[in-house]
């Protein structure tokens, strides 16, 4: 079994614009013809300097622009919406928390949770992430992103979010695009691997995006 995409590449310029690097080669997948600079997608995704970015409000742009989404992520946005973060210390460790605290707008992101889970365009899957999910997209043609903990592939001790974009998969293995920085274009790991970086307990906070037109 092998599924492959020929996705146009993008660095990150910096350790806050995986996520935006990641969406600029999803949409330069499906609309070719358009040019996506980093500032507009940061205008998208209301980034904030030195933040991470949720993928929020992005999908809720893109399902203004006729794309269909699908949202898989062991996060209720309902809860979420009503709780902000006192549900979110509920399903997270302290550690996770705690970064994810420093490095997101939680305020923000509650309110756009209210939005997203208004919004009948979007198909949003409350649990946790699972390798199959890759592969069911793919078939379906979706361009499909992933959020890991990189700490996992350095064979490290730590915790960060950073967001893939899959090219290949395989029996054995799972290909992407690794916005960096320093970026790699189909950068390969073992389904073993791949599955640890994006679920409990490396990653609690797992998500993964499907994207088409």
């Amino acid at each position: 079994m092998k599924i492959y995409r020929k996705i146009p590449f993008f660095e990150s310029p910096d350790d806050s614009h995986c996520f935006q690097a990641c969406f600029k080669m999803a949409l330069s997948y499906w609309l070719p013809n358009k040019k996506f600079s980093m500032e507009k997608l940061d205008r998208i995704s209301n980034h904030i300097d030195k933040k991470w970015t949720w993928q929020g409000s992005t999908i809720l742009y893109l399902a203004k622009k006729g794309f269909k989404l699908i949202n898989i992520e062991n996060l209720d946005y309902e809860q979420f919406s009503k709780k902000g973060e006192e549900y979110l210390k509920i399903i997270w460790s302290q550690e996770t928390f705690k970064i994810q605290k420093k490095y997101s707008d939680l305020k923000q992101e509650q309110i756009v949770a209210k939005k997203l889970i208004n919004n009948k365009k979007i198909t949003l899957y409350n649990r946790e992430v699972k390798l199959s999910d890759i592969l069911n997209l793919m078939r379906d043609n979706y361009t499909v992103l992933v959020s890991v903990n990189p700490y996992v592939f350095r064979n490290e001790i730590g915790y960060s979010s950073h967001m893939v974009v899959i090219t290949s998969l395989t029996d054995t293995t799972v290909s992407f695009h690794d916005p960096g920085p320093p970026g790699s274009k189909n950068y390969s790991v073992s389904i073993k691997t791949f599955q640890k970086a994006m679920t409990k307990p490396a990653k609690e906070d797992g998500n993964m995006i499907g994207i088409k037109i």
